[in-house]
């Protein structure tokens, strides 16, 4: 009587309990995940302790407070999901630190949801003129778009001249020496570190700007200082990460340090700084309408005096064509970057 045996499996074959020739990945250790237990149990205890919501889960036999019992449930969600997919206990943990830390940032801020449905009648009028624009008024404001426009223009042309200049004396590749490195970069560092709004209302503050729209050169300044920072993070960067071939055949052919950088630096950079500054030009026609509103000018201005009128409708308007007009610049830029590239 024979007896028939099962094949083997060969060594190019998968094994049945692999999934297409792969071997399972193996799932961490039961006891690193009961620490993630504890850790996620601490995490409750520090939502129930922090919260400040009344607002309460009534379950028919107990009541919990709401906000703390759904970060609860997202927590035994991200753990279940951890051990499903087989994820190590260190990213899990890094998983439930940002919870933990996103937590604290919204209990200090008193984040609520509340006034979402407790004064949603207070919205209904802001709803009703924004779902009815008034496209006339588009065209009564023409002459605010063209200057938030020109705005855009001169700060992209001034502060990214002025930001290649920064780039090439900050990088240790093109400037003189390390002193000047040094001391380029703290400048570029300090001038990054103040936002656009800042700006505008250091220059509106210093040259002068109305609610309605009467400085337009305060903007212009305030684009232009946050371009720099941009365009000198941006260009330095590139430049470190240059070849250096050419720069040591200009080197060896006894090239100055002005020669050295317009041979072999400009070049390789120059299709990436064309790049950043198209889209700084994206940038800088959003961030005009930002500044008009602190009284720098251009289309924002006008934003800001039809909001102190509670003219919805205008605003919803402007709204809608300033929408338009961004996407049109950031397919011109896109279309011209893809060429550069």
């Amino acid at each position: 009587m024979s007896t028939v045996t099962a094949p083997s499996a060969s060594p190019g074959r998968p094994s049945p309990g692999s999934r297409a020739g792969r071997p399972e990945k193996p799932r961490p250790g039961a006891a690193g995940y009961l620490g993630l237990v504890a850790v996620a149990v601490l995490l409750v205890l520090f939502f129930g302790w922090t919260s400040t919501s009344t607002l309460m889960l009534d379950l028919g036999f107990t009541r919990l407070p709401l906000y703390p019992g759904i970060g609860a449930l997202v927590l035994v969600g991200v753990l279940a999901l951890g051990w499903r997919t087989g994820t190590g206990e260190l990213p899990m943990l890094g998983a439930l630190a940002v919870i933990g830390v996103t937590w604290w940032g919204g209990s200090g801020i008193g984040f609520t949801l509340t006034p979402l449905w407790e004064d949603l009648r207070r919205a209904e009028p802001v709803l009703q003129g924004f779902m009815n624009p008034n496209w006339g008024f588009i065209w009564r404001v023409s002459d605010a778009w063209l200057v938030t426009l020109a705005m855009a223009v001169v700060a992209t042309t001034v502060g990214c001249c002025i930001g290649l200049f920064l780039a090439m004396m900050a990088s240790p590749v093109s400037s003189p020496n390390r002193g000047v490195s040094q001391f380029v970069k703290a400048l570029n560092s300090v001038i990054r570190s103040i936002p656009d709004i800042g700006y505008g209302l250091l220059f509106v503050a210093l040259l002068g700007g109305t609610a309605g729209g009467a400085g337009p050169m305060a903007g212009v300044m305030a684009l232009v200082m946050f371009n720099i920072g941009i365009i000198a993070k941006l260009t330095g960067e590139t430049i470190d990460a240059v070849d250096r071939g050419p720069l040591e055949a200009a080197d060896a052919s006894g090239a100055n340090l002005l020669q050295r950088d317009r041979i072999a630096v400009v070049p390789q950079i120059l299709p990436g700084y064309l790049s950043y500054s198209l889209y700084v030009f994206e940038l800088n026609i959003r961030a005009s309408v930002v500044l008009g509103i602190v009284g720098a000018g251009g289309i924002g201005s006008t934003i800001s005096v039809q909001l102190s009128r509670f003219a919805y409708e205008n605003i919803s308007a402007i709204m809608i064509a300033l929408v338009v007009v961004v996407l049109a610049v950031d397919y011109l830029s896109l279309t011209i970057r893809r060429r550069l590239t």
